[in-house]
């Protein structure tokens, strides 16, 4: 065996055949899961605070708790633990909300 065949079975150390590693890209597809999420978070719980005058929280829990269980069932689909943390965030936030809409609407 000559060197030349030794070296193309062989990847090198210096990596000229490996491709580049693809972090960024999977960090850049999770921010954008995440995003997306809080986006529909905003969108839903400002529709439930303007559009609905007395069942506005009602509506807002609603929706965070169908959100909340599409983003496990993602999670065990997609084998990502970004879609549980995207939940979890969203449990987070949309409960503090929630609260904070039904105090706001016992102070009128």
């Amino acid at each position: 065996m000559t060197e030349d065949e030794n070296m193309d079975k062989e990847p090198s150390a210096s990596g000229g055949s490996n491709p580049p590693p693809e972090q960024p890209k999977r960090q850049n597809t999770s921010m954008k899961i995440v995003g997306y999420n809080l986006l529909a978070l905003i969108v839903y719980t400002l529709l439930s605070r303007f559009a609905a005058t007395d069942g506005g929280a009602i509506f807002d829990m609603f929706f965070v708790a169908i959100h909340v269980f599409v983003c496990i069932i993602m999670a065990i689909v997609a084998r990502s633990w970004v879609w549980l943390l995207s939940g979890i965030l969203v449990l987070v936030i949309g409960f503090s909300t929630c609260v904070s809409l039904l105090s706001l609407g016992n102070m009128h």
